[in-house]
């Protein structure tokens, strides 16, 4: 038996959970569902369930416990519209990162 935990790259938050408005070196509160690991005070991506990006943030402190991890984010860097498009424009889906792989083992 194995301990279920995802290890987590970025936070992708449902649009009821996103801040109305996003501040730089304000705290905001995060729920997600599982037991996920997050690095804390390093800088990750903050995304809409969509994959859109929308901020550079770090997570501060979480718990994990009862199926759920909580926690809360600060954002240190708020995309303006055109890095939004751009960087979202440039993501690389986990489905297009299978596809290359598998390409490789059949070589």
């Amino acid at each position: 038996m194995g301990n279920p935990f995802l290890l987590q790259a970025c936070l992708r938050l449902p649009e009821l959970q996103m801040p109305d408005s996003l501040e730089i070196g304000s705290s905001y509160s995060f729920e997600k569902e599982g037991h996920r690991l997050y690095q804390i005070n390093v800088p990750m991506d903050l995304r809409k369930s969509d994959w859109t990006f929308l901020a550079r943030i770090v997570v501060v402190e979480y718990t994990i416990g009862h199926g759920k991890t909580r926690g809360f984010f600060i954002p240190v860097k708020i995309f303006s519209e055109e890095e939004c498009s751009v960087i979202s424009q440039t993501f690389v889906s986990d489905s297009e990162v299978s596809k290359v792989l598998e390409n490789k083992e059949e070589k």
